[in-house]
């Protein structure tokens, strides 16, 4: 990212992403066209999972080339994904039976992942992932006006630009770090990718099945 002053990094940031270049939605590409392929991500580059992809890791539904991947890389820890995996264990209903297994194995994802080696976006990402979600959320139609909606909508309609937010940061922390973006989020981060096209990214289709222990 940029070191220049906050002001002269603005400029920059519209520079590359002109509000006024993106009128419509992103269309998704072929899944031909998408990054499936692990052999792709050249040597020595690091991983960055997102949120989903620790789940699934701990789950066993990785497919087993990104499984086999992410065991023999570096693997950087975002402050973003860790807190998104941390809001799970306050959401989750203390009364469903289901809940204490769930919070178990986020626990042990997070109790697992030294916090001094979790990096966070710098400030520069978070102004250029805020320019970038709030362009994504315009064209999607996430920006219609509180008096036209109930108040679930609004709700929903707030949840859903918060979600591309930290999808971009997430993107830009990998991004920062070097590192290549690990995620199932294949809608997001296909139009992540219109913005930042050089970004190492690595998508995966979950399995149905866990994998035998």
């Amino acid at each position: 990212m940029s070191s220049v002053p906050s002001e002269g990094f603005v400029r920059e940031a519209l520079d590359r992403h002109d509000p006024a270049c993106y009128l419509r939605s992103i269309p998704e590409r072929p899944t031909a066209e998408l990054p499936y392929d692990p052999a792709s991500i050249p040597e020595g580059v690091p991983l960055m999972l997102d949120t989903t992809a620790y789940i699934d890791k701990a789950a066993r539904r990785l497919p087993l080339s990104i499984d086999r991947l992410v065991a023999v890389r570096r693997v950087i820890h975002s402050a973003v994904a860790l807190g998104e995996l941390a809001i799970s264990i306050g959401l989750l209903d203390p009364t469903d039976p289901r809940t204490p297994g769930t919070v178990g194995t986020i626990h042990d994802i997070l109790g697992g992942i030294p916090l001094g080696k979790a990096v966070s976006p710098s400030p520069a990402a978070h102004i250029e992932a805020g320019l970038v979600a709030g362009i994504l959320a315009r064209t999607q139609q996430l920006n219609r006006p509180r008096k036209g909606l109930t108040p679930e909508q609004d709700c929903c309609q707030k949840g859903l630009r918060r979600k591309l937010l930290n999808d971009a940061l997430l993107f830009l922390s990998a991004a920062e770090q070097g590192a290549c973006l690990v995620s199932a989020n294949r809608t997001d981060l296909d139009r992540l990718l219109r913005f930042w096209p050089d970004a190492h990214v690595l998508l995966y289709q979950p399995l149905a099945s866990p994998v035998p222990a």
